[in-house]
């Protein structure tokens, strides 16, 4: 038997498990003490050390390059799983954008909530509107907010068109948009375990990643985009380019890279 036979899976998730139910309960217990400070929004230092916490049990390492902004920024970013949201929260604090399906997952979406998250119906009739106007006030706040424009997971090999609704947000907050390329490479090109699509259900999306020894990720922070003088359309455009420069290999000179979330349990 190989050393990541179904023998190996098995004893990893054993021990993660328990690492992992512990881990959701003292995140409960944080996320009941968090208030809203004066602007109306928890505090995401917590969130960053409970990704940091999950991210080890679960044997992701994760390799940066790039700089996150200062300040209020829109964060952008292609979406391959749930867990871009945890990779991203454990090097950047931030909030999120989620869809409303998100806040109705067991314990995790209650924890979303309580982590300032906000919420997208997709398919109503003014759903990024009000999205939108969301955005516009946590950034107009000083808040530093991150989206998928995709509108969806994909299989991480192309990243798809972006909605270019969400980034009024940022001309409207006179703020700066941020890409960010989401990777996670395997010898089969995207880790073949990862990506959270189709009709995938949370639960036995993440039994199988805890049978994996080690994901790896890269997260590539772009060159901000000034939202002055520029219409949505082409933000949406260039930030879209951007992502799709690094995860095509045609991107310009890296900038070196640091490991920031290393380990597993």
């Amino acid at each position: 038997m190989n050393g990541d036979g179904a023998w190996s899976r098995t004893g990893r998730r054993l021990r993660r498990v328990p690492l992992v139910a512990l881990h959701v309960l003292a995140g409960i217990v944080v996320a009941a003490l968090l208030w809203p400070g004066r602007n109306g929004m928890v505090s995401d230092r917590p969130l960053i050390m409970w990704s940091r916490v999950l991210c080890w049990i679960m044997g992701v390492r994760a390799t940066v390059t790039g700089t996150p902004a200062g300040g209020a920024v829109l964060f952008v970013a292609n979406h391959i799983s749930w867990l871009d949201i945890f990779c991203i929260a454990g090097v950047c604090p931030t909030h999120f954008l989620a869809k409303r399906e998100v806040a109705d997952w067991p314990l995790f979406g209650w924890l979303s909530r309580r982590a300032g998250t906000a919420f997208i119906r997709r398919g109503g009739d003014n759903g990024a509107g009000e999205a939108a106007e969301q955005l516009t006030w946590r950034l107009r706040n000083g808040g530093r907010v991150l989206v998928f424009p995709e509108g969806t997971s994909t299989g991480g090999e192309t990243v798809r068109r972006f909605f270019p609704r969400l980034f009024q947000a940022a001309i409207l907050a006179r703020c700066p948009v941020q890409a960010i390329a989401l990777r996670y490479p395997h010898r089969d090109g995207v880790h073949p375990a990862v990506p959270f699509v189709g009709d995938a259900s949370l639960l036995p999306h993440l039994w199988r990643l805890l049978g994996e020894r080690r994901i790896e990720v890269t997260l590539r922070f772009c060159e901000p985009l000034s939202a002055l003088g520029r219409t949505r359309n082409e933000l949406a455009e260039h930030a879209r380019a951007q992502i799709d420069g690094v995860l095509s290999g045609a991107g310009t000179a890296r900038p070196p890279a640091s490991t920031a979330l290393v380990g597993q349990a």
